[in-house]
This record gives structure tokens, sequence and C-alpha cells, in this order.
């Protein structure tokens, strides 16, 4: 299968995907650390100094991907940016580059509506990939700072930050992934608040085929638990589900003798998931209240410990 018409990113360009939503302003913005630079030469002589320590084949192993990403990326301060948008099945729409090259120091900022307009798309529910030039060279060719998703709907504004990454994902020939575990425990399901959650069965492979199909757990402070298959989500694409969606009616019942919040337990067997934790209005607006992106099990549990 080949979905987009030419490379959409090089393995060392850092990339995240992120959801905009039809009816509401979604905007993405980034600013450059000052401090940011291509070349971080403390780090690179400690992986030298690290290297020269090993055998010639680990030696080898650690720099030449390293330094071959930064010749191939090339020693200019200046970022590039680009997005690819998709649908939420994951199939592509569209790609959109920026004009300017950009600083340290300096910011983006984009408004999605207004882009999707621009490209003759269809006001819709899309997923996007946010890919920039390069990354810190000390932090697993990661973003030098955090993209910032703001989402203006009705009268209210939701804001999550995230960082980008080149790192390899569900991409079995560089790296195999035991599988994917996500908590929330700040489910809400009353007469007003509905919780949903959402999957991104992302990949940097950009011909990844697999399609992810998680399960989730329901948990009340009592340990009472309901089951539910989460639903198939495609290769890079997301799917939302709320509480309702996935445990029916019930849930309300189960939840009320614990002010209608419990806990969701979601696991996926051999990849990985990108996973966002959403408020929403229960009513037929479902109109976004808030919006997180969900931290790795291993910190939930232990925000859990710590209360």
């Amino acid at each position: 299968m080949t979905r987009f018409s030419s490379s959409p990113w090089k393995p060392y360009e850092p990339r995240f995907m992120f959801p905009t939503f039809a009816g509401v302003e979604s905007r993405m913005g980034f600013s450059i650390p000052a401090w940011y630079r291509p070349v971080d030469i403390r780090y690179l002589r400690s992986l030298v100094a690290g290297s020269l320590r090993k055998n010639f084949r680990e030696a080898v192993k650690d720099l030449v991907p390293e330094l071959a990403s930064l010749v191939a990326s090339g020693f200019s301060k200046k970022l590039r940016f680009k997005l690819h948008i998709l649908s939420r099945d994951g199939e592509y729409r569209a790609t959109y580059e920026f004009p300017d090259k950009y600083t340290p120091g300096a910011s983006v900022e984009i408004e999605l509506s207004h882009l999707f307009d621009s490209l003759e798309l269809p006001q819709d529910d899309y997923l996007v990939i946010a890919v920039m030039s390069r990354g810190r060279m000390d932090g697993f060719r990661s973003s030098p700072a955090s993209y910032s998703m703001t989402y203006v709907d009705q009268d209210n504004v939701a804001i999550y930050r995230t960082g980008a990454f080149a790192r390899p994902l569900n991409e079995g020939r560089l790296k195999a992934h035991v599988g994917f575990t996500g908590i929330n425990p700040k489910i809400i399901a009353t007469s007003d608040i509905v919780s949903s959650l959402m999957l991104i069965n992302h990949s940097s492979d950009p011909e990844y085929a697999h399609a992810a199909r998680p399960t989730s757990k329901l948990i009340r402070e009592d340990g009472a638990q309901i089951d539910a298959e989460f639903g198939e989500i495609p290769p890079l694409g997301a799917r939302e589900m709320s509480v309702v969606d996935m445990f029916g009616s019930r849930v309300f019942d189960f939840l009320k003798p614990f002010g209608g919040r419990g806990t969701t337990v979601t696991t996926c067997a051999g990849m990985t998931l990108a996973s966002l934790h959403l408020q929403r209005t229960n009513d037929n607006r479902r109109t976004l209240l808030g919006i997180e992106h969900s931290r790795p099990a291993h910190m939930n549990l232990a925000g859990i410990l710590q209360h």
C-alpha cells in the first residue's frame, strides 16, 4: 500500500500525530528555544568517548546512525516544518509545507481549519502528522521543546502539550514492542460530563499496515470492574470512544456510588499507541471541555501510589 506520493519524512526528523475536530478551532503552536543548536558539542564528545571504550562493532553501531543523521539534516540552525493531513482512517489527504525557515527564538503557529479551507479540504475530523526537519542530538532526536495544541469549542478552550520524536515506532524490522498499557485515572460518567479515550495507531513507517485492536477495563474504587473491546484502529488512524460507547449506559449506574468516577486500563499486545483523554459535555453538542496527553502507564501508577 502506498499512502503518500513521496517520502513524507526522514528517519531523523521528529514527528507526532494530533487530531483536529470538525467545527472546533484547532491551533498548533511551537516555540523554538533560544538555546537550540543543531550540534551539541558536549553530547557529541560524550558519545565519541563512550564509543571508544567499546569494541569496534559496538562503536560503529552507536556512532554511524547519529553522525549520518547529522550530516543528512545539515548544520543550519534554522528549522523547517510540514504537516501531512490524514483521515481518521489513516487515508492520506494533503501535505502543507511551511514556506519559512525558523531560527532559535522564533515561534510557529497555524490554525488548522483555515489551512483545510486553503487546501480545499472539507471540514471534518482529521489526523495531522507534524514533521520537524531535525531534533536534539542529546534527546533521541526529540523536538527541542513541546508542541502546544489548542482547541476552542463553543465558549471553552482545551489545551495539551507534547513532544515529537524520531525513534522507531511500530516498525518491526527495527524495534519490536511488547505492547501498550494506558491508564486513565480521571474517568467521569455523570449527567453533565462523559469521558472519552482517543487512541492513535502511529508508526515511524509511512507504509505501516497493521490495525490495532485494544481492550479496556473500567475499574471502580472498590476494585469492581467491567471489560469491553475498544474497537479496531486503522494503521496511521485514530479512534475516539466514550466510556458509554465502550461499556454501554450501565456505566452510569456502575460508577454512581463513587461520584461517577473511575479508572480505565487499556491494553494492546505487540504494538504501541498514542493516547489522549478527553472530557465532553453529556448532551447532543458534546462540547470539548478538556484534553490531555495520557502519561505512560508507569507514570500514572506512580501518581496513584503517591496519593
